[in-house]
């Protein structure tokens, strides 16, 4: 009988004669060519390429041949027969029969997962997450059926309330982060989640129950029979490693990870993932593994540690002549894991988006975190997938657990072809360069680049910690300008006896010695390097007792060399890094000062910081805004101090930090509010129930775009609710009313609570109708009624100052709605018309008569410094808070009155030209007229000055 054809256009000269040798064996199995003859044409023209390229393959299809039948069923797609495995094994009613399904599975599976990628049919990323899905089946199959071979004995394991307890298998390293390679082993902890005793014929404490159920796990996966093994075992990273127990409980690791826990292990609790257990494990996650893997601050200390590790790598691979291996290898997979493992324990703690175990998910986020530039992490991601790539075609050719770059020329063809490249010189080329972007970008992070591995500690002022020393002249053996040694000197020496250095242990003082060494030498070409110097060793003392910062200006000099050109601008900008540490993260971006802050950079960062925080923690949210605003006021003030903003754009961004944050603290209140009450409704009459809006009114500075770094508030609260039934819709529902005075309380409490990084604003609620004494939250009616019977004349100036449209993006059916709603049209227009002049004319003289005098307001006319605007933060219909939207906007008074333009001093506002003065009314008293700010002062309490500007 003749042997059927195979296509063998697609396989290398070389690779042919040995994949024929092969094919004669296999059609000596009548089953294996029946099962050929019924194959999909594409399977059978795709055969002589996998078999060529994969010895693998070819010993499964002869080891089993009806596997070829079973692929030819779940090519595409073996979910359901995975499923089926999965029940079968962890069913089986003997050990021995679990093992054989098991290992049917896996070798089909396995031969599956290569013909796809050898074929060129998936992704390097699609066969990673495919052959981790099926170590995570495999390993819930066998502790399901280990615990059904120990039940008979020994029962169910219990806690002391009789609770069954589970166990919990947590997946490391490469299977934690679903990206298995082809023929790795498995990382695993085994845990269980109490003490107790089993409730069986033979009762046995859960700490034994669990290491027989471990064994058996093991057992099951890691013995080789006449059918193989499924995969292979390491148990190392558990507790203590060899010498520890095999199953310890989350208490017992708790206890371990804080007081034994060490740096390397670390970066193997990054890739963590319970694969049994889940529940049970992710409390542990919360609790005491993720506080352990990621610092709260930035912890650039990691890098230490790193290097540690490496130098041993170094060692072993010099040891072992590992030169070529895809792994350890100079610029290999290690490396390029541990560059994005360390920004991850870097950055991990302030950036919840870091904490994912799967490599590639994390690689894109490292651009927007100001640790790698955007080239780097394309070039990495490149590499990533070429040696992934090449490791698995390495690992398919024989199921071997190998990383070293064939020798034997047969092989190599087989990693080309697999490689999808023509020959094993193309498939080398590939190879290298992927290496060299891993090695370069490593030396760079790590070392600094490669001429700072061995610069590390020149210039450094050991001297400084030795008894005797004159300063002065250490300064002038280092080429110090002589006229400035002796101020410098005398900081240093009162720096090197003061507490905060004395309390520095060895590691930060070698820290701060070689920081201080590059600060001297760069201060020395500053005109006034005593005061640089100075403002510098105040941060320096400020973050002393954090070491991670030290670390952080030691590890990345250009961010030290920013430090040191920031403070020789601004002792302003000095103080505020001393103050709030964390600003020295801005400091490592090369490229953060090079475009000047702006509303839409604002609202990215913002995104940044609070998109991966948990909603039901507000305290988290606010520290989160703290540390925004921060930021933000800090770029502002940097760029403000350089000349790159003018002073009318500093005012805008300061204003557009706050609405964001306002912004954001109606979203928090809105939300945990409609969460306890419900969403409010209303209805009058006949009419259908609708959503209620509301609104947040800025007055002052804020609504007039013109905030100040230390200015506060000014907020008034509306809504829309009327009607005769006024009700919130949820599981606890309450009156409008009391829904919105939690409401506005809500917002107060979230922008004046104290966090861990200070508060946000002062609040001041005092220009709501009827002050202090009045509801702090106005419907609109209500605000329009007020307005036209009972405000007074300086409340009415108030509302002259209507923002512009256009200056934000609202919620379109909020922005319509209130802008049309009457009552902000009459109001608005009301003040406007009728008591216009009459706000002119009183509000000075109420001044002179609260404050004795108005010398203390700058500028040519009162009006043209008291900036009171009305700007609106809406909430959309259905209740979630919209953008900044100007309600006042289409209306303006100020456009009406004045013409002037957003109400700004030198813009031609209203009171800035004289002729504007007498336009609708004149400038003379009302008399008998009620005094302005008699009532509640107010107006006085606003002409503070904040550069320049009253509010």
């Amino acid at each position: 009988m003749s042997l059927p054809v195979l296509p063998l256009g697609g396989v290398p000269e070389e690779l042919r004669p040995p994949l024929m040798q092969w094919w004669e064996r296999a059609c000596a199995l009548p089953a294996l060519v029946d099962h050929y003859a019924a194959l999909p044409s594409r399977l059978r023209e795709e055969l002589p390429r996998v078999a060529a390229a994969s010895e693998f393959v070819e010993s499964a299809l002869l080891q089993d041949a009806d596997a070829l039948a079973w692929l030819g069923q779940n090519d595409e797609s073996a979910l359901r027969a995975n499923a089926d495995y999965e029940q079968r094994a962890a069913s089986a009613p003997t050990p021995p029969e679990a093992e054989q399904v098991l290992r049917e599975w896996r070798r089909r599976e396995m031969l599956r997962i290569a013909w796809r990628d050898i074929a060129g049919r998936v992704s390097v990323t699609d066969t990673l997450r495919a052959l981790s899905d099926l170590a995570d089946a495999c390993l819930r199959a066998a502790a399901a059926a280990a615990r059904r071979h120990l039940e008979a004995p020994f029962g169910t394991a219990r806690n002391a309330d009789s609770v069954p307890v589970p166990f919990i298998v947590v997946a490391m390293g490469k299977l934690g982060g679903r990206e298995l390679n082809f023929s790795s082993d498995v990382d695993l902890v085994f845990l269980y989640a109490q003490a107790g005793e089993t409730d069986g014929a033979r009762r046995i404490d859960n700490a034994e129950y669990f290491n027989r159920l471990g064994r058996d796990v093991i057992r099951l996966l890691d013995a080789r029979t006449a059918d193989g093994f499924v995969f292979r075992v390491d148990m190392r990273l558990r507790p203590f490693g060899d010498s520890g127990a095999l199953v310890v409980s989350l208490a017992a690791l708790e206890d371990y990870l804080q007081e034994h826990g060490r740096d390397w292990e670390r970066y193997a609790w990054i890739k963590a993932r319970a694969v049994v257990g889940e529940s049970a494990y992710a409390a542990a996650t919360q609790d005491f593994v993720r506080p352990f893997v990621y610092r709260r601050y930035l912890d650039f200390g990691v890098f230490d540690s790193l290097r540690e590790m490496k130098a041993l790598i170094a060692r072993e691979v010099a040891r072992r002549d590992l030169t070529q291996h895809l792994k350890l290898g100079a610029g290999g997979i290690r490396e390029l894991e541990f560059i994005v493992q360390s920004m991850q324990l870097v950055r991990g703690g302030s950036d919840r988006r870091l904490q994912n175990a799967a490599l590639l998910e994390v690689l894109p986020l490292l651009t927007g975190s100001k640790l790698l530039a955007k080239t780097a992490v394309q070039e990495l991601h490149a590499a990533y997938l070429v040696l992934r790539k090449a490791e698995n075609a390495v690992q398919m050719i024989r199921d071997e657990q190998t990383h070293a770059l064939p020798d034997d020329p047969l092989d190599r063809a087989r990693v080309a072809l697999n490689m999808g490249v023509s020959d094993w010189a193309a498939a080398l080329a590939r190879i290298d360069a992927a290496r060299r972007h891993v090695a370069r970008q490593f030396a760079a992070l790590v070392f600094g680049g490669a001429d700072a591995q061995h610069k590390e500690s020149e210039g450094a002022l050991g001297w400084l910690a030795a008894d005797g020393v004159d300063v002065g002249e250490e300064l002038a053996a280092a080429g110090f300008p002589k006229d400035d040694i002796a101020p410098l000197a005398q900081l240093l020496d009162t720096y090197r006896h003061s507490a905060p250095y004395r309390r520095l242990d060895e590691g930060a003082r070698r820290r701060v010695h070689v920081i201080l060494g590059r600060l001297i030498k760069a201060a020395a070409t500053r005109p006034a390097p005593a005061v640089v110097v100075q403002r510098v060793l105040r941060v320096v003392e400020a973050i002393g007792a954090r070491s991670s910062y030290l670390a952080l200006l030691k590890e990345q000099p250009p961010a030290l060399d920013r430090l040191i050109d920031v403070c020789a601008i601004s002792g302003f900008l000095a103080g505020q890094i001393a103050d709030f540490p964390l600003l020295l993260d801005e400091l490592i971006d090369p490229n953060a000062f090079d475009e000047p802050p702006s509303r839409a950079g604002f609202v990215s960062e913002l995104a940044a910081r609070t998109e991966r925080l948990p909603a039901d923690d507000p305290e988290r949210q606010v520290e989160a805004l703290r540390q925004f605003q921060k930021v933000a006021v800090f770029c502002v003030a940097f760029a403000d101090l350089t000349g790159r903003l003018p002073l009318m754009k500093v005012s805008d961004r300061l204003t557009d930090i706050a609405e964001l944050i306002v912004e954001r603290c109606m979203d928090l209140a809105w939300d945990q509010m409609t969460q306890m009450y419900g969403v409010p409704y209303c209805s009058g009459g006949e009419r259908i129930p609708r959503a209620v809006r509301v609104a947040v009114a800025g007055y002052g500075k804020l609504g007039g775009l013109e905030l100040g770094y230390g200015s506060d508030l000014d907020l008034v609260f509306l809504h829309d609710s009327s009607g005769e039934n006024q009700q919130t819709r949820g599981d606890r529902p309450i009156d409008n009313g009391v829904f919105f005075l939690r409401l506005g309380q809500r917002i107060v409490h979230l922008l004046t609570m104290h966090s861990a990084a200070g508060r946000l604003y002062e609040v001041d609620m005092r220009l709501r109708p009827n002050g202090k004494g009045g509801f702090l939250m106005t419907g609109i009616d209500a605000f329009e009624r007020y307005q036209q019977e009972d405000a007074w004349t300086w409340e009415h100036q108030a509302l002259l100052r209507a923002r512009g449209r256009g200056r934000c993006a609202p919620v379109p059916p909020f922005r319509r709605s209130a802008q049309a709603h009457p009552a902000y049209r009459r109001a608005s227009r009301y003040a406007a018309r009728r008591r216009g002049g009459d706000a002119v004319a009183h509000a000075p003289r109420a001044v002179a008569r609260r404050r004795g005098s108005i010398r203390h307001q700058a500028g040519r006319g009162w009006l043209g410094r008291h900036r009171i605007s009305g700007a609106i933060l809406g909430v959309g219909v259905g209740g979630r808070p919209a953008a900044v939207a100007d309600v006042f906007g289409q209306y303006s008074p100020a456009r009406r009155i004045g013409g002037g333009r957003r109400g700004r001093c030198g813009r031609g506002s209203m009171v800035d030209s004289s002729q504007h003065r007498l336009s609708h009314g004149t400038a003379s008293s009302v008399a008998g007229g009620r005094r302005a700010g008699g009532r509640r002062g107010t107006l006085c309490r606003d002409a503070r000055s904040s550069k320049g500007h009253l509010a």
